[in-house]
């Protein structure tokens, strides 16, 4: 399947999906494999990468590290290091690890597209081989926006000043504390993460599709969020703060 091929896509999400994405809403999705990956291996993190972008840029260029990063020797990537006392006993230390290498690739921008998503990705799987996965309560979108610092003043183009990038950590650890339990990962659970990570630009999508028609409009804040439902207003003020409260 592709994501253009997804139901309950409207005309202008599709449209806004194929602007925003380009090849990667029409390449097929790859299989994830599951149970072969590290997410501090380089070859590993870039089949993370390909996974999560379909294979592809928007341009329809194979995804591969921007070439600045193409070269690097390996262990030249941020990973913070504990000992195995740590490593062993304490939660909150993995999730920290996991929140740092997420936002290290998310800042540093180490591929040519999907650095958010391969990032979460990378973050659910190192979580997940030291038997923590998500509750029921994680979202996937709700996690994409932290880690983006997307309205934060130190996050430009893509480029996170250190400020926002401790931010961001700090937001993204909070959220994994949570929404995290101590237990072996059920046959599947990756595979499942996984799918939910590379089907994030349908809900960038609409999320962006719903700003334009309210923008478009002309009456006040909380009148245009009246016909949306709990779930789409949630995703807005998650995504853009000037519709959390009316003017």
């Amino acid at each position: 399947m592709n994501l253009l091929n997804t139901t309950n896509l409207e005309d202008d999400e599709r449209a806004l999906l194929l602007k925003f994405y380009g090849a990667q809403a029409t390449e097929e999705f790859l299989c994830y494999p599951e149970s072969t990956l590290s997410p501090h291996n380089r070859a590993d993190r870039l089949e993370l990468n390909r996974f999560a972008t379909s294979g592809v840029t928007p341009a329809g260029q194979p995804s591969d590290y921007q070439p600045v990063y193409r070269y690097l020797p390996r262990g030249s990537e941020n990973v913070v290091s504990g000992s195995p006392e740590q490593q062993t006993r304490s939660i909150r230390f993995h999730i920290d690890q996991a929140a740092s290498i997420a936002l290290d690739i998310r800042a540093n921008q180490y591929f040519r597209d999907g650095n958010h998503r391969t990032a979460l990705l990378t973050a659910i799987l190192y979580l997940s081989l030291h038997s923590i996965v998500l509750t029921s309560k994680f979202r996937i979108y709700r996690a994409y926006t932290i880690i983006s610092a997307r309205f934060h003043p130190g996050n430009e183009s893509n480029t996170l000043s250190p400020a926002a990038r401790i931010f961001a950590q700090q937001q993204f650890v909070k959220y994994l504390r949570r929404c995290t339990a101590r237990r072996v990962a059920e046959s599947g659970y990756l595979t499942t993460m996984a799918d939910a990570v590379r089907k994030l630009p349908i809900t960038v999508a609409r999320v962006e599709a719903m700003a334009v028609k309210l923008r478009q409009e002309r009456r006040s804040s909380l009148q245009r969020l009246d016909h949306l439902s709990q779930a789409e207003q949630v995703l807005l003020r998650w995504t853009f703060p000037e519709f959390s409260k009316p003017r």
